[in-house]
């Protein structure tokens, strides 16, 4: 929620001093207006800065960095095209009239909200109660509120990305299920199509071409500087079930056999995955990988972000794992990054695994094509 109210010099210099606010983050907040200060520690910059008079915008993003609990923004992503040629602005004015008369049903387990069309998208809130188990009456329930935003891919003029924002894995079925719903009510005068980028699509090679080819991915302002974590699963049906360590695994920097560093090194020095052995092991024993964490670092702002990419629940998903600054000591810890600059993050990043996406399925369509029309000897 944004800041409504002026915050006092004296304030915001006591959060500091009790660093209840990151001394980097504030500076990261401050680098963002074209404020550089430069002082070595909180105690120093909460001097500095004592006198300014600072905004609501720049005091919401102070809010948003603050020590609480971290939480990460977690995204999925679905493609939708206009069933009729029609501009940009005029399909994006047809999917918000389609939302808008959605939301006027009264009859539905979900709630519409906030729906708006600017120049470049459609963003709207979906909301529903769900379930908790094993709670008390009072609390057998919350409210889940997704964050929706419709905008046009950037390389292609007939389809766009459909963003949705969300704290739970699963949360983001039900409003994919709506778009669906949207669609066979009235197929025949339907405004969109609706296309899931799922690792179904992917051929079985391919699967592992997507991971290796996003960490192989060409950045202006990025840096890969390390994979994370690796999951493989038996096959698709098994990527949802966390219990069954017979049909899946996690590989990570704890695991002790050096695979993980095998992995990284396969995608940072461009060697290929399907070149490692460890992969080709999996592969001939019909498994799959499912999810990746790329650790990125920044090329220009003291910042380095965990983005882990992977298909729980069908759906791609581009999910931000942790937030690091560096600070004046040359040492990176563990900081809160404002959920507007996250949220930029992801839709890179989002766009970055569409494209990658893309390419493979127009190689396989290619593919397919040769096959079919390759001569019998």
């Amino acid at each position: 929620m944004a800041v409504q109210s002026f915050v006092k010099g004296d304030d915001l210099k006591k959060l500091i001093d009790d660093k209840l606010i990151n001394a980097q983050s504030v500076k990261y907040v401050l680098r963002q207006k074209g404020i550089l200060p430069i002082c070595t520690n909180s105690e120093a910059l909460s001097d500095l800065i004592h006198h300014h008079f600072f905004g609501s915008a720049t005091m919401t993003q102070m809010q948003e960095v603050m020590n609480f609990e971290q939480n990460n923004l977690k995204s999925t992503v679905v493609i939708i095209s206009p069933k009729s040629e029609q501009s940009k602005e005029d399909f994006l004015t047809s999917i918000a009239d389609e939302f808008v008369n959605k939301g006027r049903s009264s009859n539905t387990k979900y709630t519409l909200k906030n729906i708006a069309r600017n120049q470049t998208s459609v963003t709207l809130q979906y909301i529903y109660k769900k379930p908790q188990r094993g709670r008390i009456k009072i609390a057998e329930t919350r409210t889940v509120t997704l964050d929706v935003t419709i905008s046009p891919l950037e390389d292609d003029s007939q389809k766009f990305k459909v963003s949705i924002r969300h704290e739970g894995m699963s949360e983001s079925k039900q409003f994919v299920t709506l778009l669906d719903e949207m669609i066979q009510e009235d197929s025949e005068q339907a405004v969109f199509g609706l296309k899931r980028i799922t690792l179904a699509s992917l051929l079985k090679a391919h699967k592992v071409d997507f991971f290796d080819n996003f960490g192989a991915y060409t950045h202006k302002e990025w840096k890969l500087t390390d994979i994370i974590n690796v999951t493989v699963n038996k096959d698709e049906k098994s990527i949802d079930d966390e219990n069954d360590e017979t049909t899946s695994g996690e590989i990570d920097a704890s695991e002790p056999t050096g695979r993980l560093s095998g992995i990284s090194s396969a995608i940072l020095k461009g060697d290929g995955l399907r070149n490692n052995d460890f992969v080709k092991e999996c592969m001939s024993q019909g498994f799959i990988f499912s999810s990746m964490s790329y650790k990125f670092s920044h090329k220009t702002l003291p910042i380095t972000i965990v983005i882990d990419v992977n298909f729980k629940q069908t759906d791609l998903k581009i999910n931000i794992v942790k937030t690091y600054q560096l600070e004046d000591d040359g040492i990176e810890r563990l900081a809160p990054l404002p959920a507007s600059d996250q949220s930029l993050y992801i839709d890179y990043f989002q766009n970055v695994a569409y494209a990658v996406y893309s390419n493979l399925i127009e190689k396989q369509k290619a593919e397919l094509v040769k096959q079919t029309i390759k001569p019998d000897k």
